[in-house]
């Protein structure tokens, strides 16, 4: 069973297929935690009640990278057709149909995940080098509740919001996943591994759990 909070959700609770556990009582256990992490991500979900125009973002900050960037929206020539953001100069620009507010976000989308396979697909090759583990491939994707995940044919999977992450903890999803190369579950062999690859892997575990308050809401529109 897995407890996450996202701005967009709120408290998401997934548990495996045919699992019997009482659900309830574990999220009671969790209150205090669930509590806090709603509280850290409240403002966020504010901006999802709020619809597509309260979501644009005026600041993009990408602590992976350490970038921020201003967004400027300017409107295209007629028949330009839909809206396109790229980075020009210091700012990230937004141009087309920007009275449009979905237009917007969805450019915003498209330009995310071109910028987190930049980022993210060089850093999970060096991260590995280091730690002397091969993998068979690796992609990017917009998942809603974790921040990656490790395939049985060894396919890296990274959640294209990391790059709003600091890099220690992106750097600590990587080797956990990774780990899972070697093996696929949570056992005590497992642990074991990642301690090896990651000791302060405790710490980043707990943080990464809080993490989605990185995350900006548009980008999880």
């Amino acid at each position: 069973m897995r407890l996450t909070v996202t701005p967009r959700d709120g408290l998401v609770v997934v548990v495996p297929k045919r699992w019997r556990g009482n659900a309830a009582e574990i999220v009671a256990l969790k209150r205090e935690w669930a509590e806090n992490a709603l509280a850290r991500v409240a403002d966020a979900r504010a901006l999802h009640a709020g619809g597509a125009e309260a979501l644009l973002p005026d600041l993009v900050e990408l602590r992976l990278a350490g970038e921020t960037w201003p967004v400027e929206y300017r409107a295209g020539t007629e028949g330009s057709g839909r809206a396109q953001a790229r980075t020009h100069g210091s700012a990230l620009v937004v141009v087309g149909d920007v009275a449009e507010a979905n237009a917007c976000l969805a450019a915003l989308s498209r330009w995310l995940d071109r910028t987190s396979r930049e980022l993210l697909l060089p850093l999970l090759a060096e991260v590995a080098a280091e730690a002397g583990i091969d993998y068979a491939s690796a992609r990017i994707r917009h998942q809603r509740t974790r921040w990656g995940s490790c395939s049985a044919r060894k396919t890296i999977s990274l959640n294209r919001s990391l790059v709003f992450l600091p890099e220690d903890l992106v750097r600590a999803l990587m080797l956990h996943e990774l780990a899972h190369v070697a093996a696929m579950d949570h056992s005590a062999r497992f642990w074991n591994h990642l301690a090896t690859l990651d000791p302060g892997f405790a710490e980043h575990r707990a943080a990464l759990r809080d993490a989605a308050r990185f995350v900006p809401a548009w980008a999880d529109a």
